[in-house]
């Protein structure tokens, strides 16, 4: 007999020999295998009490305890939405678990990871391919496997078996049932049911077969881009109280400067008040509130977006990040001027904070406002929020120099504050940068060589003017926001993920914040937001320019940066500029920046020393 004809003979010899367990147990039926009764020659032998245990047992393939078995049949067609196709080159594939239907029968998808680490990951495999939670799996390298019990599936699949380089199994062994693990590369197809309400997933992962997110990783999520509208008119409940509640407030005695209403105010008045906060002297509380009342009250009506019209011959001074440096504002305030028809000026964000004077800054802001309400504008910062004050010190100053119930005042004043102001229709001045990509793309990381263009639909002035910013920043709730008092400039173009610590965060380049600016008919964006070195930095040249400027020298007393404030003049055809007048940190009491944040000396809630 040739070899040939030998191995032939014992194939057809086992699958003869298959034939008749097969007949014998459809005639004999379980008790065949010993499954059933309790005599001792039908005993169950200790292995096939563990697979019954298994088969029986509603734990996912981790062993662990199924709260609510899912329930799911992928062979009724009825049931199923789609299909998915992925494959699996390395085990594992990043799926960490996976469940039986309440039957036994079937794998779903139970658990997995729901990202890459790098690129290549091998436990990011399945996630890269497609695969979401609650998917079932439907064949494995072509073999149906719907209806096979889920053990059966899971020796098949045996994820847990790692791999090495050329794909060769590292474990001799077999999954509990006796199946061989499918060989690498696996085929595998997935089918889909439909989610219940609820049940979707948290995140929606980008399709890197768009051309838009082929470079970029396979965890970039991706999210609808919200525009919240403005209410017709808007009332705080907080400022209601406080307002009914100022007029029982204690008269104040004594030295010092004083606000008794808007008449009180004037260049004079203001540079005395100023020269009495640098002498320790402040407002009395029923003063103080009655001045942040009555800012409010101009501050509330004014829309998302303003617009100011400088005059020909006239002159505008855009003043960047101040953080409580009083000395470095009053300096500025003497080469600047004081606000004026003839000299107006954009306070561009980030008043308060670090800086130990920032209460001082703050009412010396509003006083400005209240006093000339045509010519003093004042645009949101991201260090105008809640979350920021109270640990970056501002509130805490509130706190120690007046009372912890003024600071809700605060939270309501600075929601109230505009997002940014148009020049002359001319140039845009707002606090961080352009609106961030629609849908809204996100990944972790900073790289400045990924870049994706993120932005087919423009957003107009009028969009940014009518929407509601009686809110803290939120990339969730309100992401035109978060654009507009977080995000940064970077060189290359398109949209790429910031290095600042909050998610949802952006770096634009040139190319979005001139296509902002072509869209809108605008010539140039102001912003601030950022340290720089000489004060200002031209961060996108050419045509349509946008320039930073930051006017707090010497920031937290050691960047060692000079500081600048941006002036523009109306020649009659258009507004020329900016020049910057440019200058040095002053001398100051020896209280550190950051004295009041969370853990500072003075921070109210600081340790007494023993």
């Amino acid at each position: 007999m040739s070899l040939q004809r030998a191995r032939r003979s014992a194939v057809l010899l086992r699958l003869a020999l298959v034939a008749v367990v097969v007949a014998a147990v459809r005639l004999f039926g379980e008790s065949l295998l010993g499954f059933v009764g309790s005599s001792p020659s039908l005993r169950a032998s200790p292995a096939q009490s563990r697979h019954v245990a298994i088969r029986a047992s509603m734990r996912d393939s981790e062993g662990r305890k199924i709260k609510d078995p899912p329930t799911f049949d992928a062979a009724d067609a009825s049931a199923v939405v789609g299909t998915h196709m992925a494959e699996i080159k390395k085990r594992p594939s990043g799926i960490m678990a996976y469940a039986p239907s309440i039957n036994g029968k079937g794998a779903m998808v139970w658990e997995m990871n729901e990202k890459s680490r790098y690129p290549g990951d091998p436990q990011g495999q399945a996630w890269v391919a497609g695969v979401k939670t609650r998917m079932a799996v439907k064949s494995v390298n072509g073999v149906d496997v719907r209806s096979w019990d889920f053990w059966d599936i899971m020796d098949l699949l045996d994820d847990k078996i790692l791999d090495n380089s050329a794909g060769k199994f590292q474990s001799g062994g077999q999954g509990p049932m006796g199946n061989q693990p499918a060989a690498l590369p696996l085929q595998m197809e997935f089918v889909e049911f439909p989610r219940a309400e609820g049940d979707e997933p948290s995140e929606v992962f980008v399709d890197q077969r768009d051309a838009r997110f082929a470079d970029l990783p396979a965890d970039a999520t991706i999210k609808e881009y919200k525009i919240p509208v403005a209410p017709a008119s808007y009332t705080s409940p907080v400022v209601e109280s406080i307002r009914s509640s100022w007029a029982s407030m204690p008269e104040s005695a004594g030295p010092g400067p004083r606000y008794t209403g808007a008449s009180s105010l004037s260049a004079a008045s203001i540079k005395d008040m100023i020269q009495n906060f640098k002498q320790g002297k402040l407002l009395p509380m029923k003063d103080a509130y009655r001045l942040a009342i009555d800012a409010y009250d101009i501050l509330v009506k004014e829309k998302t977006l303003g617009r100011v019209t400088v005059p020909q011959g006239k002159k505008v001074t855009v003043v960047g990040d101040l953080h409580g440096q009083l000395w470095d504002f009053d300096h500025m305030l003497n080469l600047a001027g004081m606000p004026s028809a003839d000299n107006q000026f954009v306070f561009n964000g980030d008043f308060v904070d670090r800086g130990p004077w920032s209460v001082e800054v703050m009412f010396s802001l509003l006083a400005m406002k209240v006093w000339q309400p045509q010519h003093v504008f004042m645009n949101r910062g991201n260090h105008e929020a809640e979350l920021a004050n109270t640990f970056y010190g501002f509130f805490g100053e509130v706190e120690v120099k007046y009372e912890k119930k003024m600071t809700e005042l605060f939270v309501n004043i600075f929601q109230a504050v505009p997002l940014c102001h148009v020049l002359n229709n001319e140039v845009f001045v707002v606090h961080g940068g352009i609106p961030g990509p629609d849908p809204r793309v996100w990944w972790k990381g900073i790289d400045n060589q990924i870049s994706f263009d993120g932005r087919q639909l423009q957003i107009s002035l009028a969009e940014i003017e009518n929407s509601n910013r009686f809110m803290d920043p939120n990339p969730e709730v309100n992401p035109l926001m978060v654009d507009l008092l977080w995000s940064d400039p970077k060189g290359k173009d398109g949209y790429g993920p910031s290095g600042r610590m909050s998610s949802g965060i952006y770096l634009f380049g040139p190319d979005v914040s001139s296509n902002f600016m072509k869209f809108n008919n605008l010539r140039m964006t102001l912003r601030s937001h950022e340290v720089k070195a000489q004060g200002y930095r031209y961060d996108h040249e050419g045509e349509y320019p946008l320039v930073t400027v930051f006017s707090a020298p010497n920031y937290v007393d050691k960047a060692g940066n000079m500081a600048a404030v941006a002036v523009l003049t109306n020649d009659g055809s258009k507004l020329t500029g900016p020049e910057f007048l440019q200058y040095s940190a002053q001398p100051h009491p020896d209280v550190p920046s950051g004295a009041y944040a969370v853990g500072g000396p003075l921070h109210p809630d600081g340790v007494v020393p023993a």
